[in-house]
C-alpha cells in the first residue's frame, strides 16, 4: 500500500489511535480529548473528520457494537470478534474468526455476496459476574 500523506490534524487521531495499542476501543469524544491534550485548539468536528478519512482509507476500525452508546475506534488489524458486557458497556477483542467453509455456506444459503463479518458477543464479564 502506498503511504498516505494526512492534514496534521488527521495524523494526530491516527498517532492517538495507534498509540493506543491493540485492543483498545476509542468513542470520537475520547479522541478528541485526548487530541486537545496536544492540540487545544483542535475542534470536534475535525477529529470526526479525520476520523472518517482514517476509517475510509484503512488505518482505522470504525467498530459498532448493537447496545453500546457510540461507535468505537480502534487500530486496523486482522479480523476478529467483540465482547460487550451487558452491564459495564465495556467492550474487549475477541480471537475468533469465521471459517472461509462458514462464509461460503451462509453465502450460498442465503444466495448473497458476503464481503464483510462483525461478531459481537454479548454477556456478562468477569468483573461484572
Amino acid at each position: 500500500m502506498q503511504a498516505v500523506r494526512l492534514p496534521k490534524n488527521y495524523q494526530l487521531v491516527y498517532d492517538i489511535v495507534r498509540e493506543a495499542g491493540p485492543g483498545v476501543h476509542l468513542t470520537t469524544s475520547e479522541l478528541h480529548l485526548r487530541a486537545r491534550r496536544r492540540r487545544p485548539s483542535i475542534g470536534f468536528s475535525t477529529v470526526y473528520r479525520g476520523i472518517a478519512r482514517l476509517r475510509d482509507l484503512g488505518l482505522i476500525d470504525e467498530i459498532v457494537v448493537p447496545g453500546s452508546e457510540a461507535a468505537v475506534y480502534e487500530q486496523a488489524a486482522v479480523p476478529h470478534a467483540h465482547f460487550r458486557c451487558v452491564s459495564c458497556g465495556r467492550v474487549d477483542d475477541v480471537e475468533y474468526r469465521l471459517t472461509q467453509h462458514t462464509l461460503t455456506a451462509l453465502a450460498k444459503q442465503t444466495g448473497a455476496r458476503i464481503d464483510d463479518v462483525s461478531l459481537t458477543l454479548h454477556g456478562l464479564c468477569r468483573s461484572c459476574r
